[in-house]
């Protein structure tokens, strides 16, 4: 009898051993990861910010707050803070409650009520492209492309309106290369269309509008007018 209750003694003295060195393994392992792991303060939208708030108006408001984030998981452009050099900087979007504020949200107020913010030292170009170039329609301001050129042939085309299959004459050799990388869209629309007959009908064409450079604006240009240039949509990081 005694060796029984011995035996069950010693049984339940591992058990609480072996617990006991499971929750001090995982509570080391978990600090070791948060070690790797150095948190930032970041500002997040505590509530909607109407597009044109500036920024020291948001936080006198009480629609920012500080939040601290492991920084693996932050961009490199989010706010830690309202400072001295973004405090008069407007929103160029309304910022949706739970999002970081980061550099690009903010525009001077000028650039604001142009209608269209368009970042310093870019210009903004509108391109016409049929619905399987723009992603199927999956493009949105602030989404990120990459932007492909089709060349070669003299007689391509895309169908007027966008309503049927690209076409070139036979025997002539074409080529598709990337041409352009992480470019920021600004504005997405649809336009209308011209058919045959001469009437207008629209839904079936976007208007992308894009921030490029001067010397990309005119490669993009030059595309849309003699080539048949192709949107993918980029990961935002």
């Amino acid at each position: 009898m005694k060796r029984r209750a011995l035996t069950i003694g010693l049984a339940v003295l591992l058990a609480i051993f072996g617990t006991t060195g499971v929750l001090v393994y995982v509570n080391h392992a978990n600090a070791r990861a948060l070690a790797g792991q150095q948190a930032v303060n970041v500002l997040v939208a505590k509530s909607l910010i109407p597009a044109g708030t500036s920024a020291a108006a948001a936080q006198d408001q009480g629609l920012l707050t500080v939040e601290r984030l492991p920084a693996s998981s932050v961009p490199a452009d989010a706010l830690a803070s309202v400072t001295s050099d973004v405090s008069a900087l407007v929103t160029d979007a309304d910022v949706q409650p739970g999002q970081l504020l980061v550099r690009p949200m903010l525009v001077t107020a000028a650039q604001a009520t142009n209608g269209l913010a368009v970042p310093q030292g870019m210009v903004a170009v509108s391109i016409q492209f049929c619905l399987p170039e723009a992603v199927a329609g999956y493009i949105h301001p602030g989404s990120l492309v990459a932007v492909f050129d089709t060349t070669g042939s003299a007689n391509m085309n895309a169908q007027p309106g966008c309503s049927g299959q690209h076409a070139w004459q036979s025997g002539n050799s074409v080529s598709t290369k990337l041409m352009l990388s992480k470019v920021t869209v600004l504005a997405v629309g649809q336009a209308s269309t011209t058919n045959q007959s001469g009437s207008t009908s629209g839904g079936s064409v976007n208007l992308i509008t894009l921030a490029v450079n001067t010397h990309d604006a005119a490669q993009l240009i030059l595309m849309s007018e003699h080539d048949m240039p192709y949107l993918a949509l980029m990961a935002s990081s």
